[in-house]
């Protein structure tokens, strides 16, 4: 991972960062109009298409943990650390298309399986996590279920971290001399973020586990193909 660079020391027009991060911009674009858009598709259903049978005795005893919601909606403010914390040109360009490789897969079984999931009103919650999942789930459609896209987001993340610190590459002394810098604490932050995205995904009742799954499962797919191995 080359050393982060700021804002201020780039111009934001002319320098190729600063065009690698406009591209990453609307790579974030794409995917708030697209899913937005599949999931107002999804609701109405004009094609009549079926529901995928994902549901699972597994996913009915897992508890409603509305709590949870605090890690659901960190996935956020994670989409946007690539823009301050790398500053590796290609890297991030190839991250960019990556998400938008995730993205458009996505949107393909949005429409064409548009699977609901049955949510616990979120009325009951108490205090400010009532606040944060009555407004999630007034916003979004249950529908855009599988794959899920917060999951498959914050593995792409931690993957894109993983791969350009160099702690995927090398000797295993590399990730234990190493496991102390920048690069790779940045990598393990993202990795556990995604877990405990994942994990209220399914607990705050907005997905399945075989969408947390085929997430995970996608984003392991699209690092394959854009962030190529190191010789």
């Amino acid at each position: 991972m080359s050393t982060p660079s700021r804002w201020s020391t780039a111009n934001l027009l002319d320098s190729e960062i600063a065009r690698a991060r406009w591209m990453y911009l609307l790579g974030l674009a794409y995917l708030l109009i697209g899913y937005l858009g599949t999931n107002e598709f999804a609701a109405l259903n004009p094609l009549g298409r079926p529901a995928l049978p994902i549901t699972t005795a597994f996913d009915e005893a897992l508890p409603f943990t509305p709590w949870t919601v605090v890690f659901y909606v960190m996935y956020y403010p994670l989409l946007l650390t690539p823009l301050f914390l790398s500053s590796d040109v290609r890297a991030l360009s190839r991250l960019t298309l990556a998400q938008a490789a995730i993205n458009t897969v996505a949107y393909f079984f949005f429409v064409l399986f548009p699977t609901p999931i049955d949510r616990p009103a979120a009325a009951p919650v108490e205090g400010a996590f009532h606040f944060v999942l009555d407004l999630l789930f007034r916003a979004d459609h249950p529908y855009n279920t599988f794959p899920s896209l917060h999951v498959a987001q914050t593995c792409i993340l931690a993957l894109f971290f993983l791969h350009y610190s160099g702690a995927a590459h090398g000797p295993r002394q590399y990730l234990r001399s190493q496991i102390f810098d920048s690069g790779a604490r940045t990598a393990f932050f993202h990795g556990a973020c995604s877990i405990l995205v994942a994990a209220s995904a399914v607990l705050i009742k907005q997905h399945y586990l075989a969408d947390v799954f085929a997430g995970a499962l996608l984003a392991f797919l699209a690092s394959k193909i854009f962030f190529p191995s190191r010789t």
